[in-house]
């Protein structure tokens, strides 16, 4: 494979879009159309670029967009939507958020994929329990990702002084900044749950650990794309909990593979906390399920599927 370091400045960045086109024209497409995938909208700017240079009009420009952000309507943008083969959302949500400013873009360029993760067929399960000499009989909820505030985890924190009479343990799996993290570890102290809450730090790969949790919790104050963390959890056949306003909604159903709550309540998080501490048999059916759809429709090698149609579109 050979790598070609480009600067990709962005939309005024024409050297590499020369540089590009030079890669382009070096190509022997064939019957077959050269794909330059972009990530986000300034490369995607690059790649347009140099098309137009190479003068290759069997190459098309594939962008996908992982952000919950308006679309925008300037002059260069609307050059930009024109020259766009494909424009491919992380969700509905996503898709709805960029549309809400009426860009002008023809919508049939636009399509949905959620975003996936890759499962390894075996790998080594984290034992949570005994590193941090978690009782038998204490159920495990997770949260893993970024320390940060738009998280939800100082609600997750109130929720879990909620249910501090249950046999439960709130194991937060990533790092943040250090004034937001001994925030953190404030809060629980303050709240009477230092000894219900498990700060594991980073760790990787993270699905070992993932998969030691009984459930998983997503509780964001942000509408996030297609977040993946819920989705790994599923894939090792836990429930989830997660806030209703996000992308997740789009693939956790209530009662059917998690439960849902709305933002900010820490009552309501603390309530869905309780069932599944409480009830086995609700953590089982829901696991089984959020396993099956994860497998179904969920699973890289569905995403790939549907990339690789767009590609070939």
């Amino acid at each position: 494979m050979t790598v070609i370091p480009l600067a990709l400045g962005g939309a005024l960045d024409i050297p590499s879009a020369w540089k590009m086109a030079k890669v382009i024209r070096r190509q022997e497409s064939g019957d077959r159309s050269l794909i330059l995938h972009a990530h986000n909208f300034k490369d995607a700017f690059t790649a347009c670029y140099a098309r137009c240079l190479a003068r290759n009009k069997q190459v098309r420009v594939v962008m996908c967009r992982h952000l919950t952000r308006k679309g925008k309507n300037t002059l260069l943008y609307r050059w930009l939507y024109r020259h766009l083969d494909r424009l491919i959302f992380d969700s509905e949500l996503s898709k709805s958020v960029f549309l809400s400013t009426h860009p002008t873009i023809d919508e049939a360029k636009l399509g949905i994929v959620h975003t996936s993760i890759v499962v390894p067929e075996t790998f080594e399960k984290t034992d949570i329990r005994s590193e941090f000499q978690i009782p038998s009989d204490c159920i495990i909820g997770m949260f893993h990702g970024r320390l940060d505030p738009e998280k939800g985890l100082d609600t997750l924190l109130e929720a879990v002084a909620q249910v501090k009479d249950k046999p439960f343990r709130l194991v937060l799996v990533g790092r943040g900044s250090e004034d937001y993290t001994a925030h953190l570890h404030q809060v629980a102290e303050d709240k009477g749950v230092s000894d219900k809450v498990i700060f594991a730090g980073f760790r990787h790969p993270v699905l070992s650990v993932v998969a030691a949790a009984d459930f998983g919790i997503l509780a964001s104050t942000v509408q996030e794309g297609c977040p993946l963390s819920p989705q790994e959890y599923m894939s090792q056949g836990h429930p989830v909990v997660v806030t209703n306003h996000g992308g997740q909604r789009e693939y956790v159903v209530q009662e059917r593979n998690g439960l849902l709550v709305p933002p900010g309540d820490a009552k309501a998080l603390a309530e869905a906390i309780a069932r599944l501490v409480d009830d086995a048999a609700l953590r089982q059916r829901l696991g089984k399920q959020a396993k099956a759809d994860f497998d179904d429709h969920l699973n890289y090698e569905h995403y790939y599927e549907q990339i690789k149609r767009i590609y070939e579109g």
